[in-house]
């Protein structure tokens, strides 16, 4: 994810915000310790392949792609943005799908000898998380990934101007039409459906169109208000949910993410989110099950913000211009969150070599 590219850990004003960003990673922290605790001569090899924007399903990707394996130690920088309602949708199919996915993973990174770790994620800033902000992150549908719990379907279309209907000429493998599969038993009269052009051109004779379901007219089609269908034919293109009712679908709905609990057991009540606590909470399953470590970063956030607040995690000031971000913890709050534990984790590992199974670490105290 892209905390671990060290993503907006200054503001864009500062003239030496590259050379910041590329010496506070988390893995430049854990590098850096574990060289200085090496005798001279020894050589660390390290390799950063997080990627901005991702989400855990696609981890296996980054790794496969990533050069000079095997290694000693896989760090997995899991959770920002699978753990948002986006990525998790409460409790719905992404996350058991996902979860598999990084299964399958631990399990081949061991048999190559190494040692893999499971990160969870520290929150979002919650203030910034509303129900409004909810909808307009998923106003196209919960789509993502192809299991999703509403609809987005991209492939053959058969469009009808004359009935007002389209849908897939094309049953799937198990025999079940469109609207029965891939969230498409959400769609229902009244429901709008997004068109675009597959090739991403938006230049297909329906693209572009907002169109409202009268009703479904079978597995495979639905019925839509006259007018909207601007030609007949067979296209590639893709359809989506658009403006799904949200909390239909998420759990808890939007409007009681934003929780205030003590997250910690310290005694102290502070905001954080629901489905990020689910996702962390599946991560933790997930390292318990495949017997490997797990850096709780969620837990160091939280001693984080019961000692100075969300906004010190998400806001900082250069020159007099305050600068401010969602979901990517600034230099002072990632040197001490992400940036202590990683120091840490090397000296952990320099003189025990993690040796043993399943153990949620959480790092040094915060001060």
């Amino acid at each position: 994810m892209s905390v671990f590219l060290g993503d907006d850990l200054v503001s864009f004003g500062n003239p030496d915000r590259s050379a910041i960003i590329a010496d506070n990673t988390p893995t430049r922290y854990f590098a850096k310790a574990l060289m200085a605790a090496r005798p001279v001569g020894r050589t660390i090899h390290e390799v950063n392949a997080a990627v901005g924007g991702s989400f855990d399903d696609q981890t296996p990707n980054q790794y496969a792609s990533a050069t000079g394996k095997p290694y000693d130690v896989v760090i997995l920088g899991l959770g920002m943005n699978s753990g948002s309602a986006y990525g998790v949708h409460g409790r719905g199919p992404n996350a058991a799908f996902t979860k598999e996915k990084l299964r399958t993973l631990l399990r081949e990174i061991r048999t190559t000898g190494a040692v893999p770790i499971v990160c969870n994620t520290m929150h979002p800033w919650p203030e910034k998380t509303t129900p409004a902000s909810i909808r307009n992150a998923l106003y196209e549908g919960i789509a993502w990934p192809a299991e999703q719990e509403t609809l987005l379907y991209g492939g053959t279309l058969a469009f009808d101007r004359e009935a007002n209907t389209f849908g897939s000429p094309i049953p799937s493998e198990d025999g079940r039409g469109l609207f029965e599969r891939a969230g498409g038993q959400s769609i229902r009269a009244g429901s709008k459906l997004h068109i675009d052009d597959r090739t991403g051109q938006s230049t297909g004779p329906n693209a572009g169109i907002l169109m409202t379901v009268t009703r479904r007219v079978g597995s495979n089609t639905v019925q839509v208000e006259p007018g909207s269908i601007q030609e007949s034919g067979v296209f590639n293109s893709v359809v989506r949910h658009f403006d799904p009712p949200i909390d239909e679908f998420l759990v808890p709905p939007s409007t009681q993410q934003v929780q205030k609990r003590d997250w910690t057991g310290g005694g102290v009540i502070v905001d954080g989110l629901a489905t990020y606590a689910t996702w962390n909470g599946i991560l933790a399953d997930l390292a318990r099950e495949e017997d490997v470590k797990l850096l709780d970063f969620e837990y160091r956030g939280f001693k984080w913000v019961e000692l100075r607040g969300w906004q010190s995690v998400y806001s900082s000031t250069y020159q007099g211009v305050v600068f401010e971000t969602y979901n990517h913890p600034q230099l002072a709050a990632q040197r001490v969150v992400y940036g202590e534990m990683m120091t840490w984790l090397a000296g952990v590992l320099d003189t025990n070599g993690l040796s043993g199974g399943f153990e949620r670490l959480v790092g040094p105290s915060l001060s």
